[in-house]
């Protein structure tokens, strides 16, 4: 194996639970026995600290300005290894999103999964995480618009040659995350229910690990790991 596996969590619209996901999977495959880092790459708008309830700086932003060493960003007190964004204007004006090759590479190197959280929409700032990954991973709400948005973005994915092993639905049940896998003509790897009295500021595996939603990010975790024992091999 040459470097780490890289999985791209990405989707339409914004409030589909990309953060969420990246953040639960990431720790299900620690879980499983993979040394993981997740990246909150959605420059515009940050949120992995407000998810998992944390912070530390220097941030990406502070990385993709020539401001400070990778080294310094990575957060490393938790079971996963995490590298924040900072919301403030300033900071996202001053980041190159073209540098996240180079942190993702380097990334590689240290772990062997970098999870990529993306931003919502197809934009450039997008795209790159994309291209970057060895899967990327689709999520999405059962509303019509997300599913509408999620195809635009599936078709930006194919477009960078990007392999898509399937499909996270949240707040949905099993038929209906089947319905919306068959829509969007992939493979779903998770229905996540919709239980707010589970999902906090922590991840849901760590949080309430015999919960519906555990199990589903289980699933997405196990389903994953199939290609990154592939790339091992």
């Amino acid at each position: 194996m040459t470097g780490a596996h890289c999985i791209t969590i990405a989707g339409g619209k914004g409030g589909c639970g990309k953060t969420t996901t990246a953040v639960n999977t990431a720790y299900a495959l620690s879980d499983a026995g993979f040394d993981v880092v997740v990246v909150d790459t959605d420059l515009a708008m940050p949120n992995l600290h407000t998810v998992l309830g944390t912070s530390h700086e220097p941030t990406i932003h502070d990385v993709l300005a020539d401001a400070e060493p990778l080294e310094a960003a990575i957060d490393t007190r938790g079971d996963v290894a995490a590298v924040y964004g900072d919301p403030s204007l300033d900071r996202y004006t001053d980041a190159d999103p073209a540098g996240l090759k180079t942190v993702c590479n380097r990334l590689r190197t240290a772990f062997d999964v970098v999870v990529l959280d993306t931003g919502a929409g197809v934009t450039h700032a997008t795209m790159v995480p994309c291209g970057l990954a060895d899967d990327v991973v689709l999520t999405t709400t059962a509303k019509e618009h997300g599913v509408a948005d999620t195809t635009r973005t599936k078709e930006m994915a194919e477009h960078v040659d990007s392999h898509i092993p399937g499909v996270v639905v949240t707040r949905a049940d099993d038929e209906t995350g089947r319905d919306i896998a068959d829509r969007l003509e992939t493979r779903l790897l998770a229905a996540v229910p919709d239980e707010p009295e589970v999902f906090g500021t922590e991840p849901v595996v760590r949080r309430a690990p015999d919960s519906m939603g555990a199990a589903a990010y289980g699933r997405v975790a196990e389903a994953l790991a199939e290609g990154i024992g592939a790339d091992e091999s």
